[in-house]
């Protein structure tokens, strides 16, 4: 039983990893400056900046 367990484990740890290698990357990292004047951490801009 504790086989079993150990080999899902592997397949699905194996599975995350090659998810993660394959899906794409967005090409460029990402710096603080891309977010100057954000409030919000998804970089939506401030309401008491907007016109």
């Amino acid at each position: 039983m504790r086989m079993t367990y150990a080999i899902v484990l592997v397949v699905g740890l194996a599975a995350v990893l090659f998810d993660h290698l394959s899906s794409p990357s967005s090409g460029r990292p990402v710096s603080p400056e891309d977010f100057a004047g954000a409030c919000a951490p998804c970089g939506a801009p401030c309401p008491s900046t907007r016109k």
